[in-house]
């Protein structure tokens, strides 16, 4: 599998978990307020080899409790399913962060109980999506069949939205609880600080980021409908 990246302890991409992380290389949405520009372009990075990845994880399994792939995006990786057996194979446990444009991948993972918690991008509302992911050719319906797929897995999982002044406001957040509360009532959401960092359209490195007690009072109106929402980041 391709590998861009590799943070070897993490206390915060999973709640309650020790993780080491794994970034893989390309995406095939074009977020303009992505902070991984480099992961999306598949330009400046060099690749890690697996068997590096693997014998450093041999040596510190009994200190890490999971593996978190993300990146990029890793449903696009075509051997992730081999790649997450051999971390099952160590006994560690696996999580996912995926856009959710791959429903016939996940689907095929949660079959073979490969993934433990999942995390899946919700990037606005489902009614205009693309001027969130960059207009780039998708089928919403993929993104509303991984949604379905992932709420009924059977295992953890959260949703995440990053909230960006300009693309995202109190209307179409309440009008994205709305439509995902139609699918589920009980579900971990959270809503993420954007970061005007590294971002795939440069314009976005100016724009300042909702300040703490703005994303607060958000919170508040959209715990009304989805109550498990809560603020990441800030």
């Amino acid at each position: 599998m391709e590998i861009a990246g590799f943070i070897k302890t993490s206390l915060i991409e999973w709640p309650g978990k020790i993780s080491s992380v794994i970034f893989v290389p390309g995406c095939n949405f074009r977020c303009p307020f992505c902070h991984n520009a480099d992961l999306v372009s598949r330009k400046g990075f060099t690749q890690i080899l697996e068997k590096l990845i693997f014998t450093d994880l041999k040596s510190r399994k009994k200190w890490i409790d999971a593996v978190v792939v993300t990146g990029g995006e890793p449903t696009l990786q075509v051997d992730l399913s081999r790649f997450l057996s051999r971390i099952r194979e160590m006994g560690l446990m696996t999580m996912i962060h995926t856009n959710g444009t791959k429903p016939e991948v996940i689907e095929k993972l949660i079959k073979k109980k490969l993934v433990d918690y999942w995390a899946m991008d919700l990037k606005g509302d489902l009614e205009n999506y693309g001027r969130y992911v960059g207009n780039i050719k998708y089928q919403i319906s993929n993104i509303k069949t991984s949604i379905q797929l992932i709420a009924n897995s059977g295992v953890d999982y959260e949703f995440r939205t990053t909230v960006v002044p300009g693309l995202h406001n109190l209307k179409n957040l309440i009008k994205l609880a709305r439509q995902i509360g139609t699918i589920f009532e009980n579900c971990r959401w959270f809503l993420q600080q954007f970061r005007p960092i590294n971002c795939v359209d440069k314009k976005y490195l100016t724009i300042k980021p909702y300040s703490e007690e703005e994303l607060k009072k958000v919170c508040r109106k959209l715990q009304k409908i989805i109550p498990q929402t809560s603020i990441r980041g800030v």
